[in-house]
């Protein structure tokens, strides 16, 4: 085996550079670790992605590593001081934003979204900051909507745009603060409330606020993708023979649910800062605890997750995309932070954070918990059973639909005795019958045995013509479309 750290060590200068808590080592940090090192022994060979790994205790760093590629087309090697696309560990920075903010005076957590962001519908219950949050305001998933709407994930979208098509959505998934649902939605709207409260960027406004006092300069939102980003990681995913292809997007940036750009030692200088000994003064206010209108406590705080592990108190969140997956986790009372950033998709970094925590604070913690499960998503939805309809029974629903909350027009046509559904310049797709006027919507497989993208009931009017449908998917549910005439 090529041991990939060890090369490391030779291209290292010791740099050191003086970080928000005092020095700090801008490469490898601490003795090596065997059982670190072992737990990291996958990505630590030529030819594969790889992990950078920090851990600081008592507010220094004391462990920091490389393991694997940052970029397999020049054999770049992961250092801890790689720049990796962190995703959803970013919603952290937006809460802390939102919290400097109401210390300023500028807003408050009460405030009716609709107070910065007029735009968007008056719905019969009013949305809060605080909902928007605790992801507890009920907004339907921008990330959802634009595939049904004809748009693939790669495809490039604005802040504009997503306020535009929330701006169209005539109904929630719940009334505000009834439940949680993780909310992508919520947060691409709150980093353009800091923008028109603060008159800057989120870019402009953390940077400013929060990433050069504290040092951290290889941190930035990713707000243009023509940006030079030094010593940035590229994504990658494995296949099922475990051959490693590149799925990085460059188009997605715009930045407040994720597409924030750093290093897992700057991650560390923020998680120090923020649990450390001389605590901000908005700490108060992003670490209180959500609560849903019944009372009932949702054990997350504003952009984290609260948590426990061998009966220690535990404050985290992960972040995954486009080849990319990293955690930042802090074991409150031991004053132990762990972050570790990977841009493999197959890497699961929490469970990972455990395996080094119980090395770290091994006599300290309580009893060691049954085996972490690896992390992985639960089983997409499956088509259900099908109806038989013949190829006239299934021409009743052929025809051009639109929606306006969508902004998009569906056409259906029947082809070779299936019906099919084009979405906007999207290729067709098949539509399985599953009970009357009831549709399965299927994704771009070629057979039945694709999963379920999402489904329709069509509606008639009295003399029982169809006039529409209604769509879910997901969460989203009852997306009106209307015949285009």
């Amino acid at each position: 085996m090529i041991v990939i750290r060890k090369s490391i060590t030779v291209l290292v200068f010791a740099a050191i550079f003086c970080g928000a808590n005092g020095p700090v080592h801008g490469m490898e940090v601490g003795d090596d670790i065997p059982e670190i090192d072992t737990l990291f022994s996958r990505w630590d060979t030529r030819g594969s992605p790889g992990c950078a790994v920090a851990v600081s205790q008592g507010g220094s760093l004391v462990y920091s590593r490389g393991y694997g590629y940052a970029n397999l087309d020049y054999d770049i090697p992961v250092t801890p001081q790689t720049v990796f696309d962190v995703a959803s560990v970013t919603k952290q920075f937006v809460a802390a934003s939102l919290s400097m903010l109401e210390q300023d005076g500028k807003l408050s957590f009460d405030d009716d979204i609709r107070k910065w962001l007029p735009e968007l519908p008056e719905y019969e219950w009013p949305i809060t900051l605080e909902h928007m949050v605790y992801h507890t305001a009920g907004l339907r998933d921008y990330l959802n909507l634009f595939p049904l709407a004809g748009r693939d994930e790669y495809y490039p979208i604005s802040h504009q745009q997503i306020l535009d098509m929330m701006s169209r959505q005539r109904a929630l998934v719940f009334q505000p603060g009834e439940r949680y649902l993780y909310s992508n939605t919520a947060y691409m709207l709150l980093a353009q409330v800091v923008q028109r409260v603060s008159g800057k960027s989120l870019d402009e406004f953390v940077q400013e606020r929060i990433f050069e006092p504290l040092n951290m300069k290889g941190s930035l939102m990713y707000d243009n993708f023509e940006r030079i980003i030094p010593q940035r990681a590229i994504g990658y995913v494995r296949d099922d023979d475990d051959s490693v292809r590149m799925t990085h997007n460059y188009n997605f940036d715009v930045a407040g649910d994720g597409q924030m750009y750093t290093t897992v030692v700057d991650l560390l200088r923020w998680d120090d800062y923020l649990h450390g000994e001389d605590k901000p003064e908005f700490y108060p206010v992003i670490m209180l605890e959500g609560t849903l209108n019944s009372g009932v406590k949702i054990r997350r705080a504003k952009g984290l997750f609260l948590d426990e592990y061998r009966d220690s108190p535990t404050v985290h969140h992960t972040g995954s995309s486009w080849g990319f997956r990293t955690v930042v986790k802090r074991f409150v009372d031991h004053d132990l932070g762990i972050a570790i950033a990977c841009n493999d998709d197959n890497s699961y970094p929490r469970s990972l954070a455990f395996k080094i925590a119980d090395h770290f604070l091994e006599r300290q913690l309580g009893p060691v918990p049954d085996e972490e499960g690896s992390g992985e998503s639960p089983e997409p939805d499956s088509p259900p059973g099908t109806l038989s309809l013949t190829s006239d029974q299934l021409a009743e629903f052929t025809g051009v639909f639109h929606s306006a909350e969508l902004d998009a027009t569906y056409r259906f046509d029947v082809v070779d005795r299936n019906l099919v559904v084009r979405i906007e310049q999207e290729p067709p797709v098949r539509v399985k019958p599953v009970a009357t006027d009831k549709f399965g919507v299927l994704y771009y497989e070629s057979d039945y045995s694709g999963r379920l993208m999402a489904s329709v009931e069509f509606t008639r009017n009295g003399s029982g013509a169809i006039t529409g449908f209604s769509l879910d998917s997901g969460s989203e549910r009852g997306i009106m479309f209307e015949t285009k005439q």
